[in-house]
């Protein structure tokens, strides 16, 4: 089930989707089924895709105009695809602008700009829609959104921000929508794929730890092909007996194929083994607040961040490549705890919680497969983070309040 938010810059590459669906096509065991809200007539369709037919001859529903930043349209599509096409596993895919934990925070950032924002704005003259917004920060229409983007191109450009189609959800809202669908219908969705940026995060994964099984995405920025889904569905439907996660791992493997001359990353998670890290992690903060009070362990952690794999937004760094460099910095100052950070995490659950990993590019080449958020001592902190699950759980959030 493919829940295409295109009603923005990115609806020519949901069409272009759709015709790679298209290609592979429903058969007797595999349902393939996608929701597209599109700009240019504003109507949502709802189709069961198949192979040699028109795409109009797919649609089975119209629904009309819909607000894909409303959590409730996406709990409706995907409890009516598995009411309807009921199956042995489902594939969930979220198929929009990304931007990880960072996407909450867009709407402070204006406001600290002087200018006026309202998520259900009527369209005034002279401004903008966030789509267009998107488009006009895109880099090569990467699927991407981030509030440090947005602040630059609005100082730069001097946009009139006008969110007057709501289209994301932020994620509390993701949360929701999957909880949601899971008390409707009764079980939980075994893989949430996300055809966007930066989604494949710790926090994260920890807050739809109770939602879904599997979760596949990205770390860094995705191009704006995203999935080559004629490849990936074409496997599947030649052998639609394959389990969740051997699915998983083809979708890594197959995205990051796809993209031989950029860099790209891929991975799949096993959000059952969440609690685990998220443990590993508070204890690691713990030792790190202990560590940063102290000139010679300041200086170690300060440069062990300074060399971990970050993403396009700087203040996600790589979980698994920062232990790497958190171990070669604490060897210098205190081995003892070095040893301690590589048996908690390093050793033991970040392996089993990173199910399947790929990636390719020079500066992607120290990738492990989940990010987590670090702010540097120049930054500040998103307003956002203490809300989240991980935050609450574990003493991340007061290690980079104090390293902040």
């Amino acid at each position: 089930m493919v829940w295409m938010a295109g009603d923005n810059n990115l609806e020519d590459a949901a069409l272009d989707d759709l015709a790679e669906l298209k290609q592979a096509g429903s058969t007797e065991e595999v349902d393939i089924l996608v929701q597209m809200d599109r700009m240019s007539d504003q109507n949502t369709r709802r189709y069961h895709v198949r192979r040699g037919t028109s795409t109009q001859a797919d649609v089975v529903e119209e629904l009309g105009p819909t607000n894909t930043g409303d959590p409730q349209c996406a709990i409706n599509f995907f409890t009516w695809g598995i009411q309807h096409y009921p199956a042995r596993r489902y594939l969930v895919v979220l198929w929009n602008h990304g931007s990880g934990i960072d996407e909450s925070d867009v709407y402070d950032r204006m406001q600290q700009l002087g200018m006026t924002v309202s998520r259900r704005a009527q369209r005034t003259r002279g401004a903008i829609p966030l789509g267009r917004v998107h488009a006009a920060m895109s880099r090569g229409y990467s699927r991407a959104l981030f509030s440090t983007t947005v602040e630059a191109a609005m100082k730069q450009r001097a946009i009139g921000y006008d969110d007057t189609a709501r289209d994301f959800l932020d994620n509390m809202e993701l949360k929701r929508v999957l909880l949601e669908v899971k008390k409707a219908t009764g079980r939980r969705i075994d893989l949430v794929g996300f055809d966007a940026c930066l989604m494949n995060m710790i926090e994260l994964a920890y807050e739809l730890r109770s939602t879904t099984d599997f979760v596949v995405g990205s770390e860094e920025t995705e191009p704006g092909d995203g999935w080559p889904y004629d490849v990936i569905l074409k496997e599947l439907v030649q052998n639609p007996k394959m389990t969740t996660r051997e699915l998983g791992s083809v979708i890594v493997q197959r995205y990051v194929e796809s993209y031989p001359g950029e860099a790209v990353t891929q991975s799949l998670l096993d959000l059952r083994k969440s609690p685990s890290v998220a443990e590993a992690v508070d204890e690691l903060a713990a030792v790190l607040l202990k560590l940063i009070k102290k000139p010679e362990g300041k200086l170690a952690v300060q440069q062990a961040m300074k060399d971990t794999q970050a993403f396009a937004v700087t203040e996600f760094i790589d979980l698994g490549d920062m232990i790497a460099q958190l171990l070669k910095q604490l060897k210098k100052v205190a081995p003892a705890l070095a040893e301690k950070v590589a048996s908690q995490l390093a050793e033991g659950p970040l392996r089993s919680f990173v199910v399947a990993e790929a990636h390719r590019g020079d500066t992607m080449r120290r990738a492990t497969g989940v990010s987590i958020y670090c702010p540097t001592p120049r930054t500040r902190i998103s307003v956002a983070y203490d809300r989240l699950a991980f935050a609450r759980k574990t003493r991340w959030d007061d290690f980079i309040a104090a390293y902040a």
